[in-house]
């Protein structure tokens, strides 16, 4: 499942994806939040959508405690909502793929995760995670000798999952760099369901990564008046033409996927 909240008129965006496994396990994958810019103001002004946004939609799930959270990269619009769900729900562990020294966003992720008591896990491409019958596994980022490596958009945890017959791919923010290396290597990217790179911006989805994925359906986590005019017209067409059906959570909302491994289905929540 990827779902995702957003109120129409807004131009906010980021990157929540809640994962649950048929055997009840629980995987966050991000957990929204604003942009910050330099000199501008902090999300905090406008509220929390760690808050809002992400742990209303958990509860609204009936959810009081989380398996795993996993931060794709340290932008605030992916990291900082964690920083509430962390505090709202009990988390057994982090998944990261880096652990930026001197970044701000993450040492205030870093630093929730010591409050709660939660423990952290590095991965690094090749990686592989199971729970029960699904199989995640982990394309990106390569291996960093330095654990204090930056965690910028081209180091984005890529992450491929797997269920019976269905694939899932979830991309975080790598740009054209992380997608050469990914389609000239040996993974497979084929997959059911893409989250589009980045908001659907001109930085990624090249050519040759669209056609390697192939989905039947690409997602794109983006605000309904995106303040960078994401996501651009030429990245959705691009999806569109190897097959694709394109849904923005902008216009979408809150979008879900089911699978039982075999067949998929995909629904959509506005809030009114």
């Amino acid at each position: 499942a990827q779902p995702r909240r957003r109120r129409r008129g807004r131009s906010r965006q980021g990157d929540a994806a809640l994962v649950t496994m048929p055997d009840g396990t629980t995987l966050l994958i991000d957990g929204g939040g604003r942009p910050r810019f330099a000199g501008g103001s902090d999300q905090r002004e406008y509220g929390s959508i760690g808050e809002r946004v992400v742990s209303e939609y958990l509860w609204s799930r009936g959810l009081d405690s989380i398996d795993y959270v996993m931060a794709t990269h340290a932008d605030a619009d992916h990291i900082d909502g964690l920083n509430d769900v962390l505090r709202n729900f009990r988390v057994r562990s982090a998944i990261v793929g880096r652990q930026p020294s001197g970044d701000p966003e993450y040492t205030r992720f870093a630093e929730t995760l010591r409050n709660a008591g939660v423990g952290t896990q590095v991965v690094q491409a090749g990686d592989v995670l199971r729970f029960g019958t699904v199989e995640v596994e982990i394309l990106w980022p390569p291996a960093d000798a330095n654990s204090g490596s930056p965690s910028r958009n081209d180091d984005s945890v890529v992450v491929r999952i797997k269920f019976g017959e269905r694939s899932f791919l979830l991309t975080g923010d790598i740009e054209k760099a992380a997608e050469a290396v990914l389609v000239t290597g040996s993974n497979n990217l084929t997959s059911d369901v893409v989250k589009v790179p980045h908001h659907g911006s001109r930085t990624s989805s090249t050519v040759p990564f669209v056609s390697a994925a192939q989905p039947q359906l690409a997602v794109i986590s983006v605000g309904r008046n995106s303040m960078f005019g994401h996501p651009h017209r030429e990245v959705v067409e691009r999806w569109q033409a190897v097959g694709a059906e394109v849904l923005t959570t902008g216009h979408s909302g809150t979008i879900t996927i089911t699978t039982d491994g075999k067949d998929l289905a995909a629904t959509t929540f506005m809030p009114e």
